[in-house]
């Protein structure tokens, strides 16, 4: 089992459509069910016309049903009916999880489904914890706040995505030429890589880009 990208929902499809292949630079695929999906160079983003609905999409070789973990939904396909990468200098780098229970996170992910947890660290100047599971070259990353609440009860929430792109300036300035909201570059918390905000034309989602330095 491995974590191949996300399913966003949506209540207008066919704008969500255009701005998402203006945001990544590739065109979708149409599905026998309705939704759309853009393979990119690592992950993959399926929309769907529920506004509603956001999800985690794995492969496996034994797929189940769609489920709800902790949460979040939970979509898995057939390993064999995956699209191969394609050529685009954009891929998913990680995808982020809001939790108010760290510890239950590692219990499912790592102890019980086998993904590699490569960080767990608190940050007090931050007030979050964050942990980094692995999975399919891509980061799944839970943040949680620090201290830690009283009541863990209120379930995690796919919060948002971060692309990893090449040639973040001349990306921000086509998305900007395009009426794109765009932040002003900075640095990232990564050591090493410089970092836009996208806030419009991600159909509500919380969107990161993220370009390593040389």
């Amino acid at each position: 089992m491995r974590l191949a990208g996300v399913c966003l929902g949506t209540a207008d499809l066919a704008a969500a459509r255009r701005a998402y292949e203006l945001l990544l630079g590739v065109a979708p695929a149409a599905r026998s069910d309705g939704t759309l999906r853009f393979t990119l160079g690592r992950g993959s983003v399926d929309l769907g016309p529920d506004p509603t609905f956001r999800a985690l999409r794995f492969v496996a070789e034994n797929p189940a049903s769609p489920t709800t973990v902790r949460g979040v939904p939970i979509v898995t396909g057939a390993e064999g009916d995956e699209s191969p990468p394609v050529d685009t200098e954009v891929a998913i780098d990680h995808v982020v999880v809001h939790t108010t229970d760290p510890d239950g996170a590692i219990a499912w992910w790592r102890d019980r489904v086998g993904l590699r947890l490569a960080l767990d660290r608190e940050f007090p100047a931050r007030h979050l914890r964050l942990l980094f599971f692995r999975s399919g070259g891509i980061t799944l990353e839970y943040a949680s706040p620090l201290p830690a609440p009283g009541d863990r009860t209120g379930g995690d929430r796919l919060h948002g995505i971060s692309y990893r792109v090449t040639d973040l300036p001349a990306r921000r300035e086509r998305l900007l030429a395009a009426g794109v909201d765009v932040s002003e570059l900075r640095p990232g918390m990564r050591a090493g890589t410089t970092v836009a905000t996208v806030r419009s034309g991600t159909a509500g989602v919380p969107t990161l880009l993220l370009q390593v330095d040389e």
